[in-house]
């Protein structure tokens, strides 16, 4: 294998890492709020999380080059701030890859978090725990298969994040072969190199085992949570459904 091969998955890698050490957290509180929380106007709230599940991911990578980038307003506000200034890694592709993953495990999380018993945190305050106190040791492990399920849909969504990150890629330009994700230097190699094809063979199957293996574990979780919720609601007595 290449270095411009082993380059690219170490990239990738990192990017996936990275992106759902943000995305977890963020998910989790997101998917909570939409499980727990009636007021009125929510519903725009819910469309614009999973707002990114319905779009191209091209135009996720094109928002992000408008709003942050050295044209956009906001990119420019921040450079002059901070002296941050968009770039395919770390910025952009951990950014494209988080936005477009979040909305994925929000998805995932929301019918779990519905289907515990709403008592059960108002029962916990009233025995001196805190709200965190209840969340963190009674809800989420109720819902820790489902999280498990998200976290390996949400690895492997990252992993392979190729549309806003082809925009980025073409746009920013990353100049280093190291700078560019696992898809980006898939497309490369076919265009650019003269054994092109093999590289993406190489890119294609790894990336294949990855997935293959995280929906096997996103499968395992999924099905843990639903034999764990069946349990709650069969008749004493009655065996437990396989999923």
């Amino acid at each position: 294998m290449s270095s411009f091969e082993l380059e690219a998955l170490s990239l990738s890698l990192q990017v996936a890492l990275i992106t759902l050490m943000i995305s977890t957290p963020a998910a989790l509180v997101l998917a909570t709020v939409m499980a727990r929380t009636r007021w009125r106007g929510k519903l725009v709230l819910d469309t614009l999380i999973l707002l990114p599940m319905g779009l191209p991911p091209a135009v996720i990578g094109f928002g992000l080059l408008m709003s942050l980038g050295g044209d956009g307003s906001l990119g420019s506000w921040l450079h002059e701030l901070t002296g941050f200034s968009l770039s395919f890694y770390p910025g952009g592709a951990i950014l494209a890859a988080s936005i477009m993953t979040v909305p994925l495990m929000v998805r995932i999380l929301r019918p779990a978090l519905e289907a515990t018993d709403p008592m059960l945190l108002p029962v916990a305050r009233t025995l001196g725990a805190s709200q965190w106190q209840g969340w963190w040791t009674i809800t989420l492990p109720l819902v820790w298969p489902a999280v498990a399920s998200a976290m390996a849909l949400g690895l492997t969504a990252a992993w392979g994040e190729s549309g806003a990150t082809l925009v980025l890629a073409a746009a920013l330009r990353p100049h280093h072969v190291g700078d560019t994700t696992a898809p980006v230097a898939l497309v490369q190699a076919l265009l650019n190199q003269q054994d092109g094809e093999d590289a993406a063979w190489h890119l294609a199957l790894i990336s294949l085992c990855i997935a293959m293996a995280a929906i096997v574990i996103s499968e395992w979780g999924r099905q843990r949570w639903r034999r764990r919720w069946q349990a709650r609601l069969r008749p004493i007595g009655q065996p437990i459904q396989s999923a």
